[in-house]
């Protein structure tokens, strides 16, 4: 046995494990001192001491009592909830087809949804902007969450996941008596729940970020999205970084949280196509 090439090949994975833990602590650095900032009184500029100075909740009680930063996060978690929800449902909807079922232009249709994935979303921001105005959608929810539903990359993802399921396992089902719909719910659903979860990520983070489109849909005050909301302490609070990062904790927070609770599924959300295309 070569002794050598292993313990240099422990060695080389254990050099692997440790700079990916330093980039990991890297990266959480601008994160730290923006919320350190965020409890620095009047600050105009962002904190860079490592151990907090004169520690104060005045920025978080500024947001809460003199903005609508609850509406404008209740906004936020509400549209980019449903639209997820939608998203993840419809996509898998549209995959299990795509994956398993031969009907004339099966292909084609993909091919189809794959030159969608490369359009870039400004190009679709005219045509959806006149949309809106035609359907009077302005400053409202529908506004928000229409657009997003139709997601080129959500129905990719679902479609590269479910065609690594065995084909015997559905067909065994449809001798069985089992419809088409109850096939979907009853015996897919359960099956691709890491997909379903790693999707879900994917769908909140991409909706919630989606300030391009939710600064042209909203202009109302009331109807704000929180990336907006924070976007406008900008213009408020110029020279005051430390409101400026306590929305921008705040706005952190959905994000990190439904990251930890799918963070279970991201690993092979990320892998999902990679076996079988």
């Amino acid at each position: 046995m070569n002794t050598t090439g292993l313990s240099l090949q422990g060695i080389v994975q254990k050099s692997f494990v440790v700079l990916v833990i330093v980039l990991a602590i890297l990266s959480l650095v601008p994160l730290y001192f923006g919320v350190l900032t965020s409890f620095k009184p009047n600050s105009t500029g962002v904190s860079v001491s490592l151990i907090p100075e004169n520690v104060t909740l005045s920025n978080y009680t500024h947001l809460f009592t003199q903005t609508k930063i609850i509406r404008w996060f209740f906004n936020s978690l509400f549209t980019s909830t449903i639209a997820a929800a939608i998203i993840v449902y419809l996509s898998a909807l549209a995959g299990f087809p795509l994956a398993k079922k031969k009907f004339p232009g099966v292909k084609w249709l993909f091919w189809i949804i794959i030159v969608f994935m490369t359009i870039p979303k400004e190009a679709l921001l005219l045509p959806l902007f006149i949309m809106m105005k035609e359907y009077n959608l302005f400053n409202t929810y529908y506004g928000i969450i229409l657009p997003a539903l139709a997601w080129p990359f959500a129905v990719f993802l679902m479609k590269q996941f479910i065609s690594t399921i065995p084909s015997d396992l559905f067909d065994a089902a449809e001798i069985d008596g089992c419809g088409p719909f109850r096939l979907f719910h009853s015996i897919l659903m359960p099956i691709i729940q890491p997909a379903l979860g790693a999707l879900s990520i994917f769908a909140f983070v991409y909706v919630w970020n989606d300030y391009m489109w939710q600064l042209i849909v909203i202009t109302s005050v009331d109807m704000k999205t929180l990336p907006l909301g924070v976007a406008g302490l900008q213009e408020e609070s110029a020279a005051n970084f430390g409101r400026l990062m306590a929305g921008a904790t705040l706005g952190a927070i959905p994000l990190l949280t439904v990251f930890l609770f799918f963070q279970k599924y991201f690993t092979s959300g990320i892998t999902m196509g990679a076996v079988k295309g």
